[in-house]
Formats: C-alpha cells, structure tokens, sequence
C-alpha cells in the first residue's frame, strides 16, 4: 500500500495558487466600483465577504484542477519541472485528501457568500450557483472544460464578466445590464492570463488529447492572436472609460502610459515552455496595471462626481 505524505498548511497553500488570485479578487473591486459610481452604494461586509468567497472560489478551481490532471497522468515529473506547479507530483499528497481539499474550498465560498446572496436576490444566486458548476465543469468529467478549446472564453465570462455582476448586484440589490459591458476589459486580461499558460502548455497538452484554443491554433498562429487580444483589451479599458467615467479618462490615460515597460514586456513574450514563469508573471502584472488604472478611473470619477 503506498504511503503519502499527509496535507499540511503549506501545501493546501500552494495548492490553492496565491499568485492567480488576482483574477478573483479584480472582478470585486470593479463591481464595487461600479456600485459605488452607478448607484453610490457600498457596504464592507458585504464587501469583504464576496472577496473572500471568491479567492474561495479560486482556491477550489486550482486544487481540483491538479487534483484531476495528476489522477489522469497529465502532470508528473517528465513534464512538470516546477515543484511549485505540480505540488502533487513532488510532495506525494493523498490525491483523495486533495480532493476533499477542493471541496472544502468550494464550501467555503458558499458559506462566505450566503449573506451576499441573501442581499443580491436571485441575480447573485443564480451567478454563483453557475460559478460552482464551472469549478467542477472545468477539470471533471470524460470532457472537461480545460481540454476544450473553451477555457479562454469560460474563464473570462465567469471571473470578469459573472464575478463583477454577482459583486454589483450583491451590493446594489439590482441588476444592470451595462455592468456587463463595463466588465469587459476584465474578461479580456483574465481570458488572456488563460491562453498565456495554454500557450506555454502546447507541446504538452498535445500528447494528453488537450484540444485548447492554442493547440488548435498551433504556437505559430495563436501568438499573434493573443498579442491581438492584448491590443483590444487596452483599448476596451479607454472605451469603457470614455463612455461612462469622463471625469476619470485622463488618470486612466497617465496610468497605463506610465506602465508602457509591462505591455513592452508583454509583447516581447516568446510564449514557450521554458519561459512560463516570465510569461506567467508579465501577464498578471498587465492585469495589475491595466485593472488598477481602469478601477482608479472610475473611482476618479465618482469622487469628482
């Protein structure tokens, strides 16, 4: 019988990928801003208990995540030359206390976002009940969404676009339509921290039948898509901008400009194996800028206003 080593805090830590948490906690602060600019409400519990569900949330789509491609045989040790990325693999962890690990991250957020449900109405429920089912959906199953050329388009939707709307309609007790169209951007830079490491991951989700928007594209012809997809984000984060947050237009403009060595970087990025830490953590700081500066615009607005 083969023994494990059991899971202790530092691994359900580094099993739940601090360094990605920024996409779950972005999509909060903008629905937040939006609340605070649409409809000046704000609330700190509420607040504090939706970033906390979300990270939640997160923490459960990466560890069930790992747990699935280690029992599948996708990560080992051939393939997997971060201790850090494949926590399973070099810390022989129980894959069955992995997976209730999961779980327990999945309960979590449900637990933590009672009250804001409670405050949101049905909109908020129905939003975070398609969030659970997204978490398993994305690695469980004979087809999940992670070997679909869909992981792109679902991690955008359901952290930029689904987060921003459950957050404003938890704080606000109503729903707007428009706040889809300003979560954009954010759907944009978190579809394209997806395709950063899809890219990176193409000659190795080849062999395991992954059929990601990458590997149907072919490195060749995805880095010029994903450095397309770059452009339009920024652009989406000034169109936004104009179009409901004047007053915030011009510290949006300084801010990104003053982050033009980040999207130098970016565009240099080769997208290959060898380099997906860099490319990795290039594409989170982008979020960091183009996101701080496209909430501090908004904020700027609703103070002036």
């Amino acid at each position: 019988m083969q023994s494990f080593t059991r899971i202790n805090i530092s691994h359900a830590f580094g099993l739940a990928s601090p360094h990605t948490w920024m996409a779950s906690v972005f999509p909060v602060l903008l629905g937040a801003a939006l609340a605070w600019a649409l409809a000046s409400e704000f609330s700190w519990l509420v607040f504090v208990l939706l970033v906390m569900a979300s990270v939640m949330l997160q923490s459960s789509v990466n560890t069930l995540n790992d747990y699935y491609d280690f029992i599948k045989g996708n990560d080992n040790k051939e393939n997997s030359d971060d201790p850090g990325d494949a926590i399973l693999v070099y810390n022989d962890l129980d894959p069955r206390q992995v997976r209730r690990l999961g779980f327990c991250y999945m309960a979590a957020a449900v637990l933590l976002g009672i009250y804001p449900v409670y405050r949101g109405g049905l909109v908020t429920l129905i939003i975070g009940l398609c969030g659970c089912l997204v978490v398993i959906a994305y690695s469980a199953g004979k087809k999940p969404i992670s070997y679909l050329p869909l992981g792109e388009i679902v991690s955008g939707t359901v952290m930029g676009v689904l987060i921003t709307a459950a957050a404003f309609s938890a704080l606000t007790a109503t729903f707007r339509w428009e706040v889809f169209y300003l979560a954009a951007p954010l759907f944009f830079g978190i579809a394209l921290i997806m395709m950063t490491n899809n890219i990176c991951d193409i000659e190795r989700d080849i062999p395991m039948g992954r059929k990601t928007l990458p590997v149907l594209l072919g490195r060749t012809r995805a880095r010029p898509v994903y450095f397309a997809g770059a452009i339009f984000w920024f652009f989406l984060v000034i169109v936004c901008t104009a179009s409901h947050f004047r007053g915030g237009l011009l510290p949006v403009c300084l801010l990104l400009l003053a982050a033009f060595p980040i999207w130098l970087r970016l565009f240099r990025l080769l997208l290959v194996p060898g380099q997906r830490k860099q490319c990795m953590g290039t594409i989170l700081l982008a979020n960091l800028c183009a996101n701080s500066a496209y909430i501090a615009g908004i904020l700027i607005h609703a103070y002036r206003g």
